[in-house]
């Protein structure tokens, strides 16, 4: 594979987690296992006078599951190796089960399937061979619960006052104790499997998608070259020969103009996106007047919209707004949602922008009486190329509204679109005062 491209994934090697995706998912399996504490906890309180549970050490084992659980999000909080954290959090998980278990009838219920809990989460973090461990330290564990109570060093807990003797049902404990081994191998295997698989295939999308987006980076480059020549021969060819040109060649000249301008505005945004998503885009921070900026946005689109018969206006501001951001990015972002409000608004509409200022923020809306934008649509129309073309509407690269979220997101602002289908749009964005 090309060098510039990326590295071939060995045949056969499970790709490894990073540390930040396993403290994430370690994260939410603590959460988890958080949840079902408590809900442990309430069924002892709600079933134990009339199953005679214990209440005392099955609350104990119910604080010491909470006691993992926060334990282990502190640890990862304070930069703990999540491995470490996810090895520790769940054999004491397993311990815990077999305390439980123990002091929830044993055999007697359907307690044990605990174990398989463990054995998923365990699948999950640490792959096929940390679930096939961990499901080792269980059904040990639930071993040696089952001797204990054979032995008689502890007494079973009787529920439902069942009588059963432990010391003379060591057959049954034994066909018990297989039951759970071998559901809780198999768990193991099936999960952590497919667990693998999974890895592999998130592995392989994000080497596909990192393969795309440098392919399209190189293309992009190499595209910005000869499109910025084409356009320079278009310049000269239309100071030399345009009073000479008859209307059809001034006509197809203009034409190509325009047409080497969208193409190398779409090449702009492309890079442009590309830098800011690997964080190479710098801001140029500097005091702005944002009624001033939407007043040169409203001029400078003011042809454009004299040729669509939209009515452009700004609502005036009672005093200047200033705020501190990047006055080519946000006047660049303003540009976008105001074509894009002229592009979808019917000749004889109107597109408004105005400004309102809130308490640590400023809010900028663009507002037109377009055709709007169906409910199912607007969480789309943000993402890279999405082109969601409705009825009566032109479609566009998909480019525009990837740059303006990036764009706001870098202030540390937020976009939206608010909008009903036959009432206009509104998008609207902020920046921190």
């Amino acid at each position: 594979m090309d060098g510039r491209l990326g590295v071939e994934q060995p045949r056969g090697e499970t790709p490894a987690f990073s540390e930040a995706e396993l403290a994430r998912d370690l994260r939410n399996t603590l959460l988890f296992g958080g949840a079902a504490v408590v809900c442990f906890g309430a069924m002892i309180l709600a079933s134990g006078p009339v199953l005679q549970i214990p209440p005392v050490p099955n609350t104990l084992a119910a604080l010491s599951g909470a006691l993992v659980t926060f334990g282990g999000l502190i640890a990862l909080q304070s930069g703990w190796s999540a491995r470490r954290v996810a090895w520790s959090a769940l054999v004491a998980y397993a311990l815990i089960v077999s305390v439980a278990v123990h002091y929830t009838g044993g055999p007697l219920t359907p307690m044990p399937a605990l174990y398989l809990l463990v054995v998923v989460a365990a699948s999950f973090i640490l792959g096929r061979r940390g679930a096939t461990l961990i499901g080792a330290v269980s059904v040990v564990g639930y071993a040696l619960v089952l001797l204990a109570e054979y032995a008689g060093w502890v007494d079973m807990v009787l529920i439902w006052r069942w009588q059963f003797e432990p010391g003379e049902r060591g057959l049954l404990l034994i066909v018990n104790w297989l039951v759970v081994f071998i559901a809780t191998l198999i768990t193991a295997q099936l999960a952590g499997t497919l667990a693998e698989r999974l890895r592999q295939t998130n592995a392989q999308l994000r080497e596909s998608e990192r393969l795309r987006d440098n392919l399209t980076q190189m293309i992009v480059h190499d595209l910005r070259n000869p499109l910025v020549a084409l356009m320079g021969w278009l310049d000269l060819l239309q100071s030399q020969r345009m009073q000479d040109a008859d209307g059809v060649e001034q006509l197809l000249l203009k034409n190509a103009r325009h047409g080497g301008e969208v193409l190398l505005g779409m090449v702009s945004e492309l890079l442009d996106i590309s830098k800011m998503e690997a964080g190479k885009l710098r801001l140029n921070p500097q005091a702005v007047d944002l009624c001033a900026l939407l007043h040169e946005t409203a001029d400078a689109m003011h042809a454009l919209g004299e040729v669509e018969e939209l009515d452009l206006q700004v609502v005036p501001c009672d005093a200047a707004v200033t705020v501190t951001c990047d006055r080519q990015l946000i006047s660049r972002v303003l540009v976008n949602l105001v074509s894009n409000a002229i592009k979808h608004t019917p000749a004889g509409g109107s597109v408004t922008l105005s400004v309102h200022l809130q308490a640590d923020e400023v809010q900028v809306r663009v507002s037109d009486t377009g055709i709007g934008i169906s409910a199912e649509n607007q969480a789309r129309i943000f993402e890279k190329f999405a082109q969601v073309q409705q009825k009566g509407e032109r479609r566009g690269t998909g480019l525009g509204l990837t740059f303006c979220k990036i764009a706001m997101e870098a202030h540390g602002g937020r976009i939206w679109v608010e909008s009903e289908v036959g009432e206009g749009s509104t998008f609207a964005f902020t920046l921190p005062r």
